[in-house]
């Protein structure tokens, strides 16, 4: 997941007095963190007078004055200039351990954000736009596509409405940025942990239950981060412990969440309907890989045809392999036994203990292997660098061009859970490359947030392989955004099509199946070897194992988000939630959860686009195809795919830029092959 978090700081003038808020940039250049929530308000005004001014400059250029530089930039500057006026503080709001600077980021995003879709509805600015673009001008095909996306922006922002539906809209849409703001925090902010006896660890590990925060009379509490959830439903023995965990995860939110995302799918398809839409997901997808909701529903069901035998095999298969070892006459595997159910037949009849895994993982070692790796295929070094972080946790890097040593991006990781901290892992673009006006280029600011488990007083931190691949997955980001050459922020990095997004990441979790990859990546934190083959070879054979139902399960979330935002009128999600659940995976959550109320991504940007994971993985599976074909190892594939791919950002039509890296348009045969399928 890739969040774009892009802050800038300066000079304002205000009304009271000169406010200085403190550059982004210490004295050598690189970012600081060193932020006071009393300080954010009175720069945030600041930065609105300084907007206003820009725009009113904007808008006084003599219509036959116009030019792309003063009209096109300039308007995209003035927006660039408000969005970074509060420094890191934006992205603080995701990992400050100081709850006041939290909340009072977030109430000020939330005052941004209305005055957002005043200012963007600006009828002043838009004629002032289009009395440049209707000169018809003749542009590079870079300068074309920002103009082109500039005007569905637009639209999409109510421009061609009369003046009482754009007040409609404008009304909507506040209402709208309110509630999304409100349910991400109701999930980063909520905390219902269960209560264990020691007893109740039974099946846990000395290393996991150590690391669990004990209440005053000696239990222990498991909290709703996936570090504490996850091992716990794979390994816990009490199943009524584990029914219970299962039960408060999936109520995460709570039902003012639920109450949150009905109201705003009714908004989004109140506004789709103004702006002459007959969808949400309609509006979403215009300027999409996937163009139209048909198109992406029949790619779902097409996929969900072919995955339906063998998740119903999988299925049938774990409940016989329950009730031989339960000595019950069950027909199902209930949504708390799944995992239990699962690892326990990896472990005895695949040999493979995740717990056991990991301890050939340890973070650091992990990391480093890594960074030599895709350093090795993509022609860039890491140098550890001590410069400012937000949290001691922090590790943060110079990556350089390994042919020229010329600096090219800074690079943070913030791996472990603390209080208040982004629950999630995602890669987050702290400041985005581009070229700035003296001609020079913006070396971008690129941070991993995630939540793995903290080293102990007895182990390194290790990772579970799945956090492995998540963690070459959110490198993914970090490299597509940190190698971008893209002249414009509006296309630098990850800034691409939200069905594209995905694809490089998902390339390059590839890699972490790869048997000479493990052993360069593994050290068992005790003896110091790296994963044996025997090892490496049970892994492969199972990695397969569960697709059926994985993939369903993908193919699900995608099915509910557009059905969501395709229908006529708002459904009772819940309803919907565990009807569309059996219609595809064939079973059915527990009873009053509530697992949407946590379901972040249909409110975080990737609302109709939650099929971009699959879309886009189809994509991913064909790019690997060619390193396959080349070698994985090969620095000149490596750097083909720098060149065409990352280096390019959203500068291109993303079909283009697959067909000029593949030398042909993508086919879905390499991804039916990795998952277990063949092409029927």
């Amino acid at each position: 997941m890739t969040k774009k978090v892009l802050f800038l700081s300066f000079l304002f003038f205000v009304a009271t007095g000169v406010f200085a808020m403190p550059s982004m940039f210490n004295k050598n250049g690189v970012l600081h963190f060193d932020y006071k929530a009393e300080d954010l308000a009175p720069a945030e005004k600041a930065a609105r007078v300084q907007l206003e001014k820009d725009l009113a400059d904007l808008i006084a250029i003599p219509a036959d004055r116009r030019t792309f530089e003063n009209t096109i930039l300039g308007y995209e500057k003035a927006f660039d200039k408000y969005g970074e006026a509060l420094g890191m503080s934006g992205f603080l709001a995701y990992v400050s351990t100081d709850k006041k600077f939290r909340d009072t980021m977030t109430d000020l995003q939330m005052q941004m954000s209305q005055y957002m879709v005043d200012v963007a509805t600006r009828r002043d600015v838009y004629k002032a736009i289009r009395e440049y673009t209707d000169t018809k001008p003749q542009l590079g095909p870079v300068e074309a596509k920002l103009v082109k996306e500039m005007l569905i922006g637009f639209r999409h922002s109510g421009m061609d409405l009369n003046d009482e539906d754009l007040e409609k809209f404008k009304a909507l849409n506040k209402e709208k940025a309110q509630y999304v703001i409100n349910f991400d925090k109701n999930i980063q902010e909520y905390k219902d942990p269960l209560t264990v006896t020691r007893e109740q660890l039974e099946g846990l590990g000395e290393d996991y239950i150590g690391k669990l925060e004990k209440t005053a009379d000696g239990k222990y509490l498991i909290t709703l981060d996936y570090p504490d959830v996850i091992p716990f439903m794979q390994n816990a023995e009490n199943e009524e412990a584990r029914k219970a965990l299962e039960y408060k995860y999936n109520r995460r939110g709570g039902e003012q969440n639920v109450e949150l995302l009905e109201k705003t799918v009714t908004l989004r398809r109140q506004i789709a309907h103004l702006l002459g839409y007959k969808t949400h997901a309609d509006l979403k997808l215009e300027d999409r890989m996937a163009k139209n909701p048909k198109n992406v529903m029949t790619f779902l069901k097409d996929l969900q045809k072919k995955l339906k035998p063998m998740g119903k095999s999988e299925d049938k298969f774990m409940v016989a392999y329950k009730n031989e070892k339960s000595g019950q006459k069950s027909r199902t595997v209930y949504p708390w036994e799944s995992a239990y159910w699962s690892n326990k037949y990896r472990k005895e009849n695949l040999q493979l203990d995740n717990e056991k895994i990991k301890e050939y993982f340890p973070s650091q070692v992990v990391i480093d292997g890594m960074l030599d790796l895709f350093g090795g295929v993509f022609g860039i070094t890491f140098e550890p660098v001590n410069v400012p972080v937000w949290h001691p946790d922090v590790k943060a890097f110079l990556i350089k061009d390994k042919q020229t040593a010329a600096p090219v991006a800074y690079f943070y990781m913030d791996l472990y859970p603390r209080e208040g901290k982004y629950k999630h892992a995602a890669c987050f673009d702290l400041v985005a490359g581009k070229e700035k006006e003296d001609g020079s280029y913006q070396k971008p600011f690129v941070a991993i947030v995630a939540n793995m488990n903290k080293p102990s007083k007895d182990t390194p931190s290790l990772l579970k392989h799945s956090e492995v691949e998540t963690l070459f997955h959110e490198f993914g980001h970090v490299l597509h955004n940190a190698l971008t050459k893209s002249k414009y922020e509006a296309f630098s990095g990850t800034s691409v099509s939200w069905d594209f997004v995905e694809a490089p990441s998902q390339m390059l979790e590839r890699w972490a199946w790869n048997p000479t990859v493990l052993k360069k990546i593994s050290k068992h934190y005790k003896t110091g070897q790296p994963l044996p083959d025997e090892l490496i070879a049970r892994m492969l054979a199972a990695k397969n194992f569960g697709n059926g139902s994985m993939y369903l399960r993908q193919n699900f979330f995608a099915q509910y988000d557009m059905t969501l935002h395709t229908a006529d009128k708002t459904p009772d999600t819940t309803k919907l939630y565990f009807d569309l659940n059996k219609k595809i995976r064939g079973g059915s959550p527990t009873k009053n959860t509530i697992p949407q109320a946590s379901f972040g991504h249909i409110m975080g940007g990737y609302d109709a686009g939650y099929y971009g994971y699959l879309w886009s993985e189809v994509i991913a599976e064909d790019f690997f195809s060619e390193f396959e074909k080349h070698g994985i190892f090969n620095p000149e594939i490596g750097l083909k795919f720098r060149r065409e791919i990352l280096e390019k950002g959203g500068s291109e039509d993303e079909q283009k830029l697959v067909e000029n890296f593949l030398g042909r348009p993508v086919n879905n045969e390499p991804f039916l092959r990795a998952i277990g399928l063949e092409d029927k």
